[in-house]
């Protein structure tokens, strides 16, 4: 039973104390996966309506130094602001990779990574070290400090995040176990406050700030500051994991296992359980993804002859908005998913694109979709993060085909050929074969390469 007092400190000498060659061959493996994946979707990522506004407030705060690189776009910026405008673009497709549905690790540790490493010069091994430490620390912290069902669905986010980044570029910097806590300490701080529901819903008036999400790119930022802090020498800061007064309080949370932080710590990897992605939306769509694509494979349905479509599931008061405006919008859509898939819609960031919002085939399933809330399945999610959906497709000769689904019992295998494919469908989107090739190869031999600026210059 972990020490709840002490957690903090743990942590912070575990980081510090791991190196690359404490590594298996298959972790990392699974590292340089979760960076393939991330840099597809930054490259995507990039080209978003949202990518471009982030990429020049980036450029409009400055920095100072000409340090690190803007992925796409060339344009250097100082550390923090190269993780800020990167780590938004790595979130900008929700494509990315999810840990126990509690984490989003890929764009933060990775966007950070690459701002600090490319300003180190720092090797593939330690590029590695870093994200998969970044990895493992923030995902037992989230698993931790989850809601009870009751406070998850009044005051709930995912503002743990900062630790990720903090963690990645305090090893880059080679600091030592208490400037790390002292990092982590800056990071709680700097945390954004729960506002998951400040995206979350299907009323535009009470979700003022959906575009942003939950700030993915400051969270990538304010850790990779909280390091720099700590390295520059700030003091105090120990301890903000620890007690009844630790920062699951402070995140809106009203329970913590603290034994989930530290307990087998070295002894296995997130990183090599880490799921990505198959639907570009809130992982919370995709068992529905799933079950409407097998529907349509095995009975090839005629999406023209569907009279009415029934959904059932947790927070569909949250995810049900049948009538998406905007990328964002749709993205958090369950309805859009459903009616896309049915449509065999391919999976590219055309998907959100102002003609698909508006295609009339799109907008006439929506139209039939009825959506019924089912509030166990909310307890569910927050008490064993299972997600249970149920889908009722009725024809116009009165056919009728239903699925039912519960993630992860349901959750279909992610082979690394899909990862690969999906990997070179988003780079291709901005570079040629041949440029995409090049990226693949620094990323599958980046143990090997000395100096991470040989994948970072074909970013661009």
């Amino acid at each position: 039973m972990a020490n709840k007092m002490n957690v903090t400190k743990e942590l912070c000498e575990f980081v510090y104390n791991n190196k690359f060659t404490d590594l298996d061959d298959k972790t990392i493996q699974s590292t340089k996966t979760a960076i393939l994946n991330i840099v597809g979707c930054m490259i995507a990522g990039y080209q978003t309506r949202i990518g471009r506004l982030h990429t020049e407030i980036a450029k409009d705060m400055g920095g100072g130094r000409d340090q690190s690189t803007i992925i796409g776009d060339g344009s250097k910026v100082s550390v923090p602001l190269a993780a800020y405008a990167n780590g938004n673009f790595g979130f900008a497709l929700d494509y990315e990779d999810t840990v126990l549905y509690i984490a989003h690790p890929g764009y933060i540790t990775t966007s950070s990574g690459f701002a600090m490493g490319e300003n180190l010069n720092s090797s593939g091994e330690d590029l590695i070290t870093s994200i998969n430490l970044g990895f493992e620390v923030v995902s037992r912290i989230g698993a931790a400090m989850q809601p009870t069902p009751e406070r998850g669905s009044k005051v709930w986010g995912e503002q743990y995040h900062p630790f990720a980044s903090a963690v990645t570029v305090s090893k880059l910097l080679k600091l030592d176990s208490d400037q790390i806590n002292v990092a982590f300490g800056i990071a709680g701080t700097y945390a954004t406050v729960p506002s998951v529901y400040k995206y979350f819903g299907l009323v535009e008036e009470t979700r003022p700030m959906r575009e942003v999400k939950l700030g993915w790119g400051w969270m990538s930022m304010a850790g990779t500051v909280a390091a720099q802090s700590a390295h520059r020498g700030f003091k105090g800061g120990h301890g903000i994991l620890d007690g009844e007064q630790g920062f699951y309080i402070m995140a809106g949370s009203d329970r913590c296992d603290f034994n989930k932080i530290t307990k087998d710590l070295g002894k296995s990897w997130v990183i090599n359980d880490t799921e990505y992605k198959i639907h570009p939306s809130i992982a919370w769509n995709h068992p529905l993804f799933d079950a409407t694509r097998k529907l349509v494979k095995k009975h090839e349905i005629n999406p023209e002859a569907i009279e009415k479509i029934n959904i059932s599931g947790m927070a569909m008061h949250l995810i049900g908005d049948k009538n998406p405006r905007s990328a964002v919008d749709a993205q958090f859509s369950l309805p859009y998913t459903v009616a896309t898939t049915l449509l065999s819609e391919p999976l590219s960031p055309d998907l959100y694109s102002d003609e698909k919002l508006s295609d009339p085939k799109i907008k006439n399933l929506l139209s039939r979709i009825n959506l019924s809330h089912d509030k166990s399945a909310d307890d569910d999610f927050f008490s064993h993060q299972k997600m249970r959906f149920s889908l009722e497709v009725i024809t116009k000769n009165k056919e009728n085909f239903i699925s039912n689904v519960e993630w992860p019992k349901d959750q279909p295998a992610t082979d690394k050929n899909n990862l690969e494919k999906k990997f070179r469908l988003l780079a291709s989107t901005y570079f040629d074969d041949q440029r995409v090739e090049e990226i693949f190869q620094k990323i599958n031999k980046l143990e090997e390469i000395e100096n991470i600026n040989e994948l970072i210059k074909l970013l661009y």
